[in-house]
């Protein structure tokens, strides 16, 4: 399988290129940043792909912080949906299959228990809003195409300085140095590791020859909170976080109350690579994230 990866800087884009490079299955990964193919300019995306011949293409090329997304809307709408839609199309004109990253944002929280795939979204923010438009672009682009959601990633540092680093990390940052953050206890998510959901994806390529909406998240759900805690317990850091209705720098657009995801239509090869989402953070700060005050650059290491 040849991959071609889409926002190859960012959190996920970064573990899915390591995680992919070592895998017997893929013969080639090919990491495109912003400066390689702008998802907003037409022709660029195009021309990679023609160039390189992919079999799958994989868009982690998006605009995930509902902060910035009410900030600039237009900005969001042409990334996520437009810039989606394109890349879906690139595809489907040179036959590779199409794989965009979701959110589980698309919901409004007020279900009372986790979301699957046959729950229809109803987005109360505008990154809900433009990826609910970028999945819908996805998928009438080729009926082998695939919307995988996902929730509340953390993982090794993006490749690129300029890339945010995930929850988790910037928990562990400031209490590494003392610093004890208000963090929200009243929104409740799926948290998920990066690398398993990388493991994840690729092993649902190969097992799912159709295309549709899948979620792919790490088992059980938790609060921020209940996350940061969780973190800062296992690094062995004393700087427990403060629990607070108002976060501390991490959210000013209202986020829906309860959005965690689980699946009903992955695979059981899928499900086998699957693990509790405090497994998958017990690994990575155990194993990788045990952040000096100065420097958060974590390697990768496939599980």
């Amino acid at each position: 399988m040849r991959l071609v990866v889409l926002g190859a800087d960012g959190l996920f884009g970064t573990t899915l290129v390591r995680v992919a490079d070592g895998d017997p299955r893929v013969s080639a990964v090919v990491a495109a940043g912003r400066a390689d193919a702008d998802v907003t300019r037409p022709g660029g995306v195009e021309r990679l792909l023609r160039q390189e011949h992919p079999d799958v293409v994989v868009n982690a090329a998006s605009i995930t912080s509902a902060d910035r997304c009410e900030a600039e809307p237009e900005l969001a709408y042409q990334v996520n949906a437009v810039g989606a839609g394109r890349v879906a199309r690139a595809c489907t004109d040179v036959g590779a299959r199409c794989v965009v990253l979701s959110t589980d944002i698309v919901f409004d929280g007020t279900k009372g228990e986790s979301y699957d795939e046959t729950d229809t979204p109803h987005p109360v923010l505008t990154c809900g809003v433009s990826k609910v438009a970028g999945e819908f672009e996805t998928l009438r682009a080729g009926p082998r195409h695939l919307v995988v959601r996902t929730s509340a990633l953390f993982g090794p540092a993006p490749r690129s300085p300029r890339a945010r680093h995930g929850f988790v990390d910037r928990i562990l940052r400031r209490a590494a140095v003392g610093e004890r953050p208000r963090v929200v206890d009243n929104v409740v998510i799926s948290p998920t590791y990066a690398v398993d959901l990388s493991l994840m994806l690729l092993e649902l390529l190969r097992a799912t020859p159709h295309g549709g909406i899948f979620h792919l998240v790490n088992i059980g759900a938790a609060n921020w909170y209940e996350l940061a805690c969780a973190a800062v317990s296992v690094a062995g850091l004393a700087a427990t976080p403060y629990r607070s209705p108002d976060p501390d720098g991490y959210a000013v657009a209202p986020r829906p109350p309860s959005t965690p995801l689980r699946s009903v239509r992955v695979p059981p090869s899928v499900r086998r690579l699957n693990r509790p989402w405090a497994d998958a953070l017990r690994c990575y700060v155990q194993e990788y994230a045990r952040p000096a005050p100065s420097d958060l650059s974590l390697p990768l290491v496939k599980e």
